[in-house]
């Protein structure tokens, strides 16, 4: 059997493994939960990888003397770069191969085209956008998490809709069909009782539901101001209008002459929402987005390249295409 090449596509909720050939074949996939050092711990990540990429050699029904060689491609990989907190359980395990990590973002750019230069924007509950030149990431703008940035992602969305739904409530802004929409999500009263002096009880209600949530859980309340834009509401609209407006912002810092694409958009806001799209394509308008729903394709296309491999376009869209049966 000729040799095959891991590529790991770790996320914080689920982690992907794709086993290929040296000509862009999948013979095998695997899935497992998160994948991300930072959020999940060093251990169960490990093990979590471990878990995909048994399912991927199953899968192929292959043993784990046919891996030639790897990477795992995540997001928080600089908290270990020596990398022994994951090929120690792998070899433990009778993996022999040593995986080298690289970045999720580069993966998800590498998922959409075999170009080795180009942009990329993603934004799902986080928003980031980034530069790569020569298959490396050279730069990266925002992606500074819910506290200090991530300007039209997900959770910045959401954040959104509660402030505009909270404030339309209690006289600071004007009225606007995400308060209703935000009390049915929450499943809030409307006319609850005032519990405190002088506060609408339905306000203290969704604060008191909103505070038990995590700060990034607050991108579950985004498809509100999607769904209220798509219908006509003002405020709805401004708040989309916002979000393309900061993610173009994002792209348009990264942009220079001698990279004139392509570019690569991926994560919810930007794939399923194409007004936001739209908007933030409008940076570079003789490019057409490519979209990608993840960074596997470009987990396995790194694997390939970091093995030696010259990934042309038939051998990458030979990768997507068997990728995507598989999936």
């Amino acid at each position: 059997m000729t040799n095959c090449y891991l590529g790991i596509d770790a996320g914080g909720t689920s982690t992907r493994a794709a086993l290929v050939l040296a000509d862009g074949t999948c013979l095998g996939l695997g899935r497992a939960g998160t994948g991300n050092p930072i959020s999940a711990g060093p251990e169960l990540a490990a093990q979590n990888v471990l878990a995909a990429t048994r399912a991927a050699l199953a899968d192929a029904e292959l043993g784990a003397g046919t891996l030639a060689g790897g990477i795992a491609a995540m997001a928080g990989g600089r908290v270990a770069r020596r990398v022994d907190w994951l090929n120690g359980p792998l070899h433990e395990a009778g993996i022999g191969i040593s995986l080298s990590l690289e970045p999720d973002l580069l993966a998800a750019f590498l998922s959409a085209t075999p170009q080795p230069d180009g942009y990329g924007v993603v934004a799902g509950t986080g928003a980031v956008a980034v530069r790569v030149r020569g298959f490396e990431l050279e730069s990266v703008t925002d992606g500074l998490g819910w506290l200090l940035g991530d300007a039209g992602s997900g959770f910045w969305v959401g954040h959104q809709v509660v402030r505009a739904g909270l404030a339309a409530l209690d006289g600071r802004a004007a009225p606007t069909t995400l308060t209703a929409a935000l009390f049915d999500a929450l499943e809030v009263d409307p006319a609850a009782p005032a519990e405190v002096e002088g506060r609408p009880g339905a306000i203290q209600h969704a604060v008191d539901v909103l505070y038990t949530w995590r700060p990034v859980e607050l991108a579950r309340l985004a498809p509100l101001a999607f769904e209220a834009a798509t219908a006509g509401d003002a405020t709805a609209a401004a708040i989309v209008e916002e979000a393309g407006t900061a993610l173009r912002a994002a792209l348009e810092a990264m942009l220079v002459e001698d990279i004139p694409g392509p570019v690569v958009f991926g994560g919810s806001v930007l794939v399923q929402q194409p007004a936001v799209a739209a908007l933030v394509g409008a940076a570079l308008p003789e490019q057409e987005p490519l979209l990608t729903s993840d960074g596997l394709v470009g987990a396995a296309n790194l694997a390939l390249r970091r093995g030696g491999v010259t990934v042309t376009e038939p051998v990458f869209d030979r990768l997507t295409e068997t990728v995507g049966a598989r999936r």
